[in-house]
């Protein structure tokens, strides 16, 4: 089934309306065209339409008039592209998980990289949290499909998106932009181009937005999912000569909010008591402390150990459990074989229990451990690019960046102590990237080198319901990484060209684990010191495109990528030596692709259609296991992820504009290595599919633009479809998005002809649909519970944008 995203904005993807000069002129009114979209997908600037790669890119009036807000709703209007927020295990919604073709990465943690890389004004951001921000600034967004390893190197094995920032303009003037909506929505932004000489041109702006939370916490009223952000941006250019220019970006964005929406999902208590059945035995220990007389709980072991129940309990039950009888000697009932510890608790209204009645929906939790999280993140940057000749520019791109946030959350949402995290990490990056590049008339091509170092801290509580005493997850990431690459194309023919590209990447992967038990902090789980590894990999590219004419070009492709490998550490007992040679390391995974493709815009550039097809083989998937409470990355199989996208633009009169896409994976999971021997408890088979890979995503909006009198008027719709999707690799239903979901998006803008400001009315999720956007299991595991995060449900906006 699917799943339609819609976005009703007023907004022309790759096109633009275009006023009429007069009121008396309005017969000669162009409201629509195809533009020339730019875009630097081969790290020189070319026509879209000219590169062979699958691209999509919207510029920012674009985004802005389509009422796309933030790069989570990027996935509405991009085919196979999933882009979203609240990554489970974060607690902090401004966590991003982001998949391109079925490639990505769902932990937030700093020990694990991402599959899909993240570009602002050329630099990587190396984490996941504050890959979910506000479009306040954008000049345009690139979002790069497949394998990006020979121009982008490491952690783009999905692909790679790509946002730009305004330019500073030539003249002082800037913008205006107030927004209210649903849920107590205020926002404002203001952004102003300042000259300062004919050579240095700056741009400052800021914005801020609020908005209450949709998720409310029975316990205390408290709504989780709002928004409370403030950024601050500043640009500085400076062109000393024609030949030379000279960047400099800043950025601050600080939030403080309640924390991430999520809900009760499921939990995985036993309820037969007659069954030995591991999973949820925390909520076992927690219900017979709480005084639920529906409960058991015997600890791990050989036999002999001592069951545990409240007063009141019905020991008749033992009667007809085979693997517990009374021992006179001990006094008690005694489980009769090895084995883990074993739990039991009903199904019923008590609210001394820990089972399904708990379950309060997707926009409300019972939750009562503490919540909240918060967010800094800062950078700078250097760009210079000098041309030495009209064929030849270096570049140097130099950037220093700092995150620091906080996420505490009940995973749990019940009123019990089963398994509540409290995230609190700090880190910083720095990089360089040096580029000559090279044009002629025959050829074209790029040189570069990259060095990337990253030192991040975090320290991970986490109580859970099987302990009295609090666990210490704290580690401390230092990761190093250069790499050189270079990228040439050659036109054999006026219409004939051919591409090729290599880069060696070398990384080193570092973790020092400070991991135990609050009630002994000196007894650590596994030695403190720096585990370090290194990882090596070389990735090629190469493409053949063929223009039929200026309108019409085919292509091939292949390519490569990689992500790094790294170190675990969320270990919660002692670790044996045989144990972290199974659970410590895991390595790099790769994916190769094949895609065949081609552009198109026919009709006299008033119709534009783009599709490509891809086949995927993907190794050495990085899967999320659980072997106890604890998540882990092993490499535990191969995948083949084959499917298409298309793309379509059409303007039939100046009034009118119709854009769609679609996007199709088939995935499978071919092999699955056999890991039930380590412990581990995730249900992973070659029958399962692949986590954020729905089978269809597809979109279509309709765009209109006229006058009445003297004002513009542009309504829009769009409808985004989007089937059913799995958010782990276990595909657990409780969590997944098992319907397919349309929601539609609509507004209408209102602007005077030559004027400087425009009135916005818009609608998201029209249809008030309810669907999860992601989740987490741990249904399998002693601490038995599943969590989920739901969309808002529907919301109006109103905006008033002014241009001075």
């Amino acid at each position: 089934m699917l799943l339609m995203s819609t976005s009703l904005s007023l907004s022309l993807f790759l096109l633009t309306p275009v006023q009429a000069q007069e009121a008396a002129e309005q017969d000669s009114f162009k409201g629509f065209e195809i533009e020339e979209i730019s875009v630097t997908a081969r790290k020189v600037t070319e026509n879209m339409q000219d590169v062979p790669v699958a691209v999509t890119a919207f510029t920012g009036d674009a985004l802005e008039r389509r009422q796309i807000n933030t790069t989570t709703d990027i996935g509405k209007i991009t085919p196979n592209l999933e882009f979203t927020n609240n990554a489970p295990l974060a607690g902090n919604p401004n966590s991003s998980i982001i998949f391109i073709r079925g490639i990505g990465q769902v932990s937030p943690r700093a020990n694990s990289d991402p599959g899909v890389g993240l570009y602002i004004d050329d630099v990587y951001m190396g984490q996941s949290v504050g890959g979910t921000m506000e479009f306040r600034d954008i000049a345009g967004v690139q979002v790069l499909r497949g394998p990006q390893g020979t121009l982008f190197g490491r952690n783009t094995i999905g692909g790679a998106v790509l946002l730009s920032t305004k330019e500073p303009g030539e003249e002082f003037g800037g913008t205006v932009k107030t927004r209210v909506g649903t849920d107590n929505l205020r926002q404002i932004f203001a952004g102003v181009d300042v000259p300062i000489t004919d050579e240095l041109k700056t741009r400052f702006t800021m914005g801020h937005k609020s908005q209450d939370g949709y998720v409310t916490r029975l316990y205390d009223g408290t709504k989780l999912g709002d928004t409370n952000n403030t950024t601050i941006t500043a640009k500085a250019v400076y062109t000393p000569s024609d030949n030379f220019t000279i960047k400099l970006n800043f950025d601050h964005t600080q939030t403080d909010e309640n924390g991430a929406p999520l809900v009760f999902a499921a939990y995985g208590n036993n309820t037969d008591p007659t069954v030995a059945q591991s999973a949820a035995f925390f909520g076992a220990i927690q219900s017979i402390a709480a005084g639920c007389t529906d409960a058991y709980f015997v600890g791990g072991g050989g036999p002999g150990a001592v069951v545990s129940y409240a007063p009141g309990f019905d020991t008749s039950i033992f009667d007809s459990v085979d693997f517990i009888a009374w021992d006179a000697g001990a006094g008690a009932y005694v489980k009769t074989v090895g084995g883990p510890p074993l739990g039991y608790t009903a199904e019923n209204t008590d609210s001394r229990c820990a089972n399904n009645q708990w379950n309060a929906g997707p926009y409300a939790n019972n939750g009562t451990g503490p919540v909240g999280s918060s967010m800094e993140n800062w950078g700078v940057s250097l760009n210079m690019a000098y041309d030495m000749s009209d064929a030849v520019t270096l570049k140097s791109i130099t950037s220093y960046r700092e995150l620091n946030w906080t996420g505490k959350r009940d995973a749990d949402n019940t009123p019990f102590t089963i398994l509540h995290t409290d995230y609190d990490s700090s880190g910083d990056q720095f990089s360089q990237e040096l580029q000559a590049t090279y044009s002629s008339d025959i050829m074209k091509g790029v040189v570069g080198l990259f060095y990337y170092e990253e030192e991040v801290v975090d320290i991970l509580t986490v109580a859970l319901g099987e302990r009295e005493s609090l666990d210490s997850d704290n580690n401390t990431v230092q990761n190093d990484a250069w790499a050189a690459f270079t990228q040439w194309t050659y036109d054999i023919t006026d219409k004939l060209s051919l591409t090729g590209g290599i880069r060696y990447t070398e990384e080193n992967k570092g973790s020092i684990p400070d991991q135990f038990d609050y009630a002994d902090p000196d007894a650590k789980y596994l030695e403190v010191k720096l585990y370090e590894e290194k990882y090596t990999a070389t990735t090629f590219s190469g493409s053949i495109d063929y223009r039929f004419n200026d309108n019409f070009m085919v292509y091939a492709s292949y390519s490569e990528g990689f992500k790094g490998g790294g170190w675990n550490s969320s270990f919660n007992v002692p670790q044996s030596a045989e144990a972290l040679e199974n659970f410590h390391q895991f390595d790099e995974e790769r994916a190769k692709t094949i895609e065949v493709g081609f552009k198109s815009d026919l009709l006299d550039n008033t119709l534009r259609l783009n599709a490509a097809a891809f086949f995927t083989d993907y190794t050495d998937l990085q899967f999320v296991f659980r072997a106890g409470p604890a998540p882990y990355l092993l490499n535990a199989g191969k995948a083949s992820i084959n499917g298409f996208e298309a793309e379509l633009t059409w303007v039939p009169s100046e009034n009118w504009i119709i854009e769609a896409g679609i996007g199709y994976l088939d995935d499978s999971i071919d092999e699955v290595v056999d890991l039930s021997g380590l412990g581990v408890s995730t249900p992973i088979s070659t029958d399962n599919s692949l986590p954020f890979t729905p089978e269809i995503q597809a979109n279509l909006g309709i765009g209109y633009t006229n006058y009445i009198g003297n004002l513009e008027v542009s309504p829009r719709v769009d409808i985004s479809y989007r089937d059913q999707t799995f958010f782990d690799t276990a595909n657990t239903v409780e969590i997944a998005q098992m319907d397919g979901v349309t929601t539609i998006d609509a507004s209408i803008a209102v602007q005077p002809q030559d004027g400087n400001w425009q009135l916005v009315f818009s609608m998201n999720n029209l249809t008030d649909e309810v669907y999860p956007v992601s989740g987490n299991s741990s249904l399998t595991t002693g601490s038995g519970y599943a969590e989920a995060a739901y969309a808002r449900k529907r919301q109006w906006f109103l905006s008033l944008n002014y241009d001075f």
